[in-house]
């Protein structure tokens, strides 16, 4: 029933993101390993997209994915999550009686892992727009010492990847996944007993993610650097050439896109007056109450998902009342096929 529940969920959210993102890339997916247990490690800016992203386009296996908890609270959302392998992770500011439960959590891992499953989760343990990797947490060491203490023999590979999302808290976007070359957790055991050797490791998965997007160092002017990658016109979602910029090295030449901010305003006023009972409801009431940047696409996204379909079978509705089926089916394709235009060439 729960395979079935996914591979639903999972077609629904690829065909909405095909709809929803202007351009996805999935670079270097095709190495995962399918026969092995897989740990993939994301850098996380993008809230629950980040995840549900991944899970629209996973070949290898079905991934599991750890999510933060109070994501779960809402009983309309907590089906749907646990539908696509959501797992709860607890966190010090969700409560510190609720942080035992994470060992029931790294339990389950380990258990997965000996069923030769994928984990996905953030190692940062937090999420942020900003262009820059974070100190990575202790969290997905301690999950690889439980699997480890279960079965010391486990052949796990590691998969770090990054996210690179052109401009993430608006609409339409592009973004891409650069997925590392696997590597095998045995190269990081050591001393008797094979002990896990958890600072190395860190250090490693940091360094990876940090070619694999793009990556601010902390002691740099941000404000200074954002403001002039974004003067130069870069492609965010070509992060190695990116990086060749803030490292002083002289990068290939990218090219600006190509933008006309009149027509594209035009373009956004014929948009939204085609789809006013679509998107005012976001625009004056959903997306005001959205409580954090890193949100703002997740909720647009699962409200078109929702209403979308909504929007059109009502005004398929009105329509053929008003004018009969055979008025009522050109107008609501040619729509479609009109917004569908906007996502993808909008400048």
């Amino acid at each position: 029933m729960r395979n079935w529940l996914y591979d639903l969920l999972k077609r629904l959210i690829r065909a909405g993101f095909f709809c929803y993102f202007r351009e996805i890339r999935m670079e270097g997916i095709a190495g995962i390993p399918a026969s092995k247990p897989v740990m993939l490690l994301l850098n996380h800016q993008n809230a629950l997209l980040d995840p549900l992203l991944y899970a629209a386009y996973a070949r290898a296996r079905r991934p599991y994915f750890l999510t933060r908890s109070d994501v779960f609270k809402n009983p309309l959302l907590r089906s749907f999550f646990r539908g696509l392998r959501m797992l709860p992770i607890y966190r010090l500011r969700d409560g510190r009686e609720t942080l035992q439960r994470n060992q029931e959590v790294f339990a389950l891992c380990a258990e997965l892992f000996s069923r030769g499953e994928h984990v996905l989760l953030f190692p940062e343990a937090n999420h942020n727009l900003r262009r820059q990797v974070r100190p990575l947490s202790k969290g997905f060491t301690r999950i690889l010492e439980h699997a480890l203490a279960r079965d010391p023999g486990l052949d796990l590979y590691l998969v770090p990847a990054g996210l690179n999302y052109e401009q993430a808290d608006r609409f339409p976007d592009r973004v891409a996944f650069y997925f590392g070359k696997p590597f095998a957790l045995k190269e990081y055991l050591g001393g008797e007993g094979n002990i896990l050797m958890a600072t190395a490791l860190k250090d490693r998965v940091f360094e990876e993610l940090t070619h694999l997007t793009t990556h601010i160092p902390p002691g740099e002017d941000y404000s200074r650097w954002i403001g002039e990658l974004e003067r130069q016109g870069v492609d965010f979602l070509n992060p190695a050439a990116v990086n060749q910029i803030l490292q002083g090295a002289p990068g290939p030449k990218l090219p600006r896109r190509t933008r006309h901010p009149f027509w594209g305003r035009a373009w956004d006023l014929v948009f939204r007056g085609l789809n006013a009972p679509f998107w005012l409801p976001w625009a004056l009431w959903i997306k005001p109450k959205v409580w954090e940047p890193e949100f703002m696409g997740t909720f647009r996204f699962l409200y078109a998902l929702l209403a979308y379909p909504v929007w059109l079978f009502l005004l398929f509705a009105v329509l053929a009342t008003l004018g009969g089926p055979g008025t009522a089916s050109p107008a609501v394709i040619l729509l479609v096929l009109h917004n569908l235009a906007y996502v993808k060439w909008r400048g």
